[in-house]
């Protein structure tokens, strides 16, 4: 048994991986290093006690948050208008009960794994990433306190190219578990050289580690390769994005409500007059009174589509006829001679935003004029009936949980849209890891999906990940763009996360065998040997 790392140099590992892990995403985009990132990682984790591993990757995991999410602190500050201590201590909680749990339990399955060497060690160990991502995203989704947390899985490194391909077939955790089994293979053969009996797996484990990498790369260029060339115009409906980059400390005030419609009612004019689009899309919350108690207002946006064949999509709470509640955080439908037509509420609310799960945190919940608590929308929506097509809205949040866009699909729609609120978070960084985040949606679906941001980046993207169109962050800008409805469905589609699911069972049994085996053995007639 090698000597344990002394602790300063486990450290540095640690400290290494998070860092060069975090380069490895948007906006650095130094895909490479998301081959090797982990591997640091995972020579610490190996190395020393348990109690030890586990602290080393609760570390990870903060230092990974921080480097990916430096803009949250202060960002969950402004959002409740409280102080930067009150950001920085609830950033670093909300990091480790979403994230630091889930690699520490990472940390004692691995060790498990590792301690037995084989020539699948490394794909066990990548399938065991999979199932804390998995974990991550899923498994409080829907639930009164939180919601999943998807930020930060390891396949948003490669959510365009390539690689991002086979994420057709088992979405953001297929990409992940190609990239974590190099790590492992390339982990297991450094720390072998600490132990000379392992050496012969270890590289056996290398070249079957590759092999994910192998298969992956050859299905990507397939594909891309009898993809149809990318296009911004002339191919498909074409449609236009405002983004009004309305500062977040006027939104909700009712001395600005005219004022915030004016800066939306200008730009989509602008768009009208440069193009024809069928459908002009506004971000989640453009619209911050009830569009459909408010005729002046409502009659505004329709003056504005008038002598146009486009309709509006727009986002802004709705309640009842008289502003009464239950409130809801909607996207509407609006038509140049019919006013409001279809309407679409948000199903999976972000706990502490959008509602207060518990009357005792009532604190934590920042003031909206109008609408302070929204109640969820039904669930499984049908698609909405749009100039261009059915149209699966995602508002939000809503777009970074891949089962989400997946019923939505299943609900018949053949465009994504995804309106979303993104003035409270600060920074580049942010901007374009979300872009990469909901963009891999239209690469799990074969869908167009077109990102409609408060402040940026809005986009759209094809169905094999490519952007076609975008524009800058933290600016008011118009954005036109193609897109098509698709009717196909993928793999990912119908099977949904049975390959993430084979992950978990793979690694439970790869835990529980070795135990169960001695007692089967023995249980065996003839098992007892007499001397």
């Amino acid at each position: 048994m090698p000597r344990p790392w002394p602790l300063p140099i486990a450290l540095g590992l640690v400290l290494l991986s998070a860092f060069a892990n975090a380069l490895a995403f948007p906006p650095f985009d130094l895909r490479p290093f998301a081959f090797v990132a982990l591997v640091p990682l995972l020579l610490a984790l190996r190395s020393g006690s348990v109690p030890r591993a586990i602290g080393l990757a609760l570390l990870w995991a903060e230092l990974s948050a921080w480097a990916l999410a430096s803009v949250f602190p202060q960002s969950l500050a402004d959002y409740y208008g409280r102080t930067p201590t009150f950001g920085f201590v609830l950033a670093s909680v909300l990091f480790v009960i979403m994230a630091g749990v889930y690699y520490a339990v990472f940390a004692l399955v691995d060790r498990r794994l590792a301690s037995r060497p084989s020539a699948f060690t490394p794909l066990l160990v990548a399938a065991a990433w999979v199932a804390v991502e998995l974990a991550r995203g899923r498994l409080f989704t829907g639930s009164t306190l939180f919601i999943g947390n998807p930020w930060g899985l390891q396949g948003y490194t490669h959510a365009t190219g390539v690689l991002a391909q086979v994420a057709s077939i088992a979405g953001v955790y297929g990409i992940g578990f190609v990239l974590v089994s190099v790590n492992a293979g390339i982990a297991g053969l450094i720390g072998s050289w600490r132990a000379p009996a392992d050496r012969s797996a270890a590289w056996r484990g290398v070249g079957v580690s590759f092999l994910p990498v192998a298969a992956a790369a050859g299905f990507g260029s397939l594909t891309l390769a009898s993809a149809p060339e990318p296009r911004l115009e002339g191919d498909g409906h074409e449609i236009a994005v405002v983004q009004g980059n309305v500062s977040i400390d006027r939104r909700w005030r009712s001395d600005y409500y005219a004022k915030n419609l004016d800066v939306y009612l200008r730009l989509t004019d602008r768009a009208l007059r440069t193009g024809e689009p069928r459908l002009v899309i506004w971000p989640e919350t453009s619209l911050n009174f009830f569009v459909e108690a408010e005729p002046r207002y409502r009659g505004a946006i329709m003056d504005t589509l008038r002598g146009s064949d486009a309709a509006l999509l727009a986002g802004g709470p709705s309640g009842e006829g008289d502003k009464s509640p239950p409130y809801f955080n909607s996207v509407f439908l609006i038509e140049a001679e019919r006013g409001v037509t279809q309407r679409h509420d948000k199903e999976l609310l972000v706990p502490f935003s959008e509602y207060v799960p518990l009357r005792s945190l009532d604190w934590m919940q920042r003031q909206i004029e109008g609408a302070r608590v929204f109640e969820a929308g039904p669930s499984s929506p049908p698609p909405l009936e749009t100039p261009i097509g059915r149209v699966g809205v995602l508002i939000c949040n809503e777009a970074m949980l891949p089962e989400v866009a997946a019923d939505r699909v299943s609900a018949g729609a053949e465009i994504l849209v995804s309106p979303s609120n993104d003035s409270w978070i600060r920074g580049r960084a942010f901007a374009e890891h979300m872009l990469a985040v909901v963009g891999l949606r239209a690469i799990e679906q074969r869908r167009f999906l077109v990102r409609a941001s408060t402040a940026g980046p809005s986009a759209v993207v094809d169905p094999w990940g490519r952007v076609t169109a975008r524009t800058d962050v933290a600016s008011p800008a118009t954005m036109r763009g193609a897109v098509r409805p698709e009717r196909g469905v993928t793999v990912y589609g119908r099977l949904g996360d049975a390959f993430a699911m084979g992950c978990v069972i793979a690694v439970a049994a790869a835990l529980v065998l070795p135990l169960v085996r001695p007692r089967l053995r023995a249980g065996r007639p003839g098992s007892a040997v007499t001397h």
